[in-house]
């Protein structure tokens, strides 16, 4: 996802995503974006980039390979980051040293390398392999708050788990869960750009913290390299750099930092949204106790009624014209993901959650080459959450005020801070 996308302020009477009305709720700001054009252009200042929000439209720039993640050459000034000081731009150099370096950033050759790093970390067999485990995480976590009890599904079930799972994944301690959780917040915030340089402070400082902290248990890896119990994602990556003389240390935590960053927040909305959304359709929340088969297709129906990730972009090397309109090289193009899973020439009755909604062609774990790598994980994090709670909760009642509930800042990466639920 791009820093970039959302640094500039978009104009307040269609498209303004700082307003506390739009964290709230999107889709009626994205009907208007529908039903005024198929492209918009959305600048303020020295920013802007072009908006698309119909579902073939983003398709097409996401499957196009002539679009680039890579943000080396900006066509406009990128202002300095607010309230860095000089004893914090020797991290902010190393921490951004790192950051260029995630495969979300970089484009083929070196994306394929780098996704290729950790694939077989993610195979539908590798995942499927850690079902036993998350589901007794999953069990752990909800066992205190069932039966009549009161549970912050954010908090006490969203947050922990995926965090749980990454630690595991990269064989790092589980003591260490509360920390690693601080320093993916802050990264994940880096990678919403709508708010980076707002928060970019903490937002370098844990970049910088955790980086050495990773650095610490790569060389760990290191002197113990081929004993038995070093198969976590970790030390494969420091095995596979023994045969790519290519691979940097930087490239191995630039890939921890976004397993890291990117892999626990969209797990954490997903969870969190999907609970809203079942406690605000109460007639597909019982569809879903009646039939807990459907959870899988529930978990499809939930990433596309609020995704949790709403948009992404791409530039292109050369100028091209969308829709009649000419796009300059290297201008920024923001495909709305949120929109585009709204588009009614895709999905019939779009507004509706549909827990068994057919052919649901979702984007809201990309499409192309840089589709979400954890997406399967994710799904069965989101699937053993939302199956186990549904199923085991006597009863399942927002035990706050609905206008109490507040959204995570921000607008690329949709989420709320906290759902105090009755069970």
């Amino acid at each position: 996802m791009s820093t970039n996308l959302a640094l500039p302020a978009p104009s307040e009477d269609l498209f303004d995503f700082t307003r506390p009305a739009f964290r709230r709720d999107p889709y009626p700001t994205y009907r208007a974006l529908r039903e005024s054009g198929p492209i918009h252009c959305v600048e303020r200042g020295p920013f802007r980039f072009w908006a698309l929000h119909r579902h073939a439209d983003v398709v097409a720039v996401l499957r196009d390979p002539r679009a680039s993640v890579d943000r080396s050459f900006q066509p406009r000034p990128v202002p300095d980051p607010p309230g860095l000081d000089p004893a914090t731009l020797h991290p902010f150099a190393r921490a951004l040293r790192a950051l260029a370096r995630v495969m979300l950033f970089r484009d083929p050759p070196d994306h394929t390398r780098l996704r290729g790093l950790v694939n077989k970390a993610f195979t539908p067999r590798m995942v499927e392999a850690l079902r036993p485990r998350i589901q007794a995480l999953v069990d752990e976590l909800l066992a205190p708050h069932l039966a009549g009890s009161r549970l912050d599904v954010v908090h006490e079930l969203a947050e922990p788990l995926p965090i749980l799972v990454i630690a595991e994944l990269l064989g790092l301690p589980a003591a260490d869960r509360v920390q690693l959780k601080a320093w993916s917040d802050d990264l994940a915030v880096m990678l919403d750009g709508s708010i980076a340089m707002q928060h970019l402070g903490p937002g370098v400082q844990s970049a910088s913290a955790v980086i050495e902290y990773l650095r610490g248990h790569l060389e760990a890896r290191r002197r113990r390299a081929g004993r038995p119990g070093s198969e976590d994602l970790l030390s494969a990556m420091l095995a596979a750099q023994e045969s790519d003389e290519h691979l940097s240390d930087d490239e191995i935590l630039a890939t921890a930092l976004l397993v890291m960053g990117a892999g626990h927040e969209t797990t954490t909305n997903l969870i969190g949204n999907g609970v809203l959304a079942l406690l605000r359709n109460p007639a597909e929340l019982a569809r879903l106790r009646r039939e807990p088969a459907l959870v899988a297709s529930a978990v499809e129906e939930i990433l596309r009624f609020d995704s949790p990730v709403q948009a992404t972009s791409r530039v292109f090397p050369e100028p091209i014209e969308l829709h009649g309109r000419r796009i300059a090289a290297r201008e920024e193009v923001g495909l709305l993901l949120g929109a585009a899973n709204r588009d009614p020439a895709v999905f019939e009755a779009p507004e509706r959650l549909d827990l068994g909604r057919p052919d649901n062609r979702h984007v809201s774990f990309g499409f192309g080459i840089h589709f979400c790598l954890g997406a399967g994980l994710a799904r069965l994090e989101g699937q053993l959450a939302l199956g186990s709670l549904v199923a085991r909760a006597a009863r399942l009642e927002l035990a706050a005020d609905e206008s109490a509930l507040a959204w995570r800042p921000g607008w690329l990466l949709r989420g709320l801070t906290s759902l105090p639920v009755s069970t």
